[in-house]
């Protein structure tokens, strides 16, 4: 995928979701990315992985709240 095809995708996802929940998606990938990280046992990657998971999904209701549909 391109990334104007992601971009793409990305407007028509959101005719149907917040922009929060969007973050909040993009939360759960850096979720995984720990979960991944911690199997293989690299312990900095699982923690900035982490990391970046909770400040998106916080930054996402932080965003929701202050712009709701």
């Amino acid at each position: 995928m391109t990334e104007a095809e992601a971009k793409k995708q990305l407007r028509q996802m959101l005719g149907s979701l917040t922009l929060g929940s969007l973050l909040h998606l993009l939360s759960e990938l850096f979720g995984e990315s720990a979960k991944r990280a911690q199997r293989k046992g690299d312990v900095k990657a699982q923690k900035q992985a982490q990391d970046v998971a909770a400040a998106l999904f916080v930054v996402g209701l932080g965003v929701d709240a202050a712009c709701p549909r």
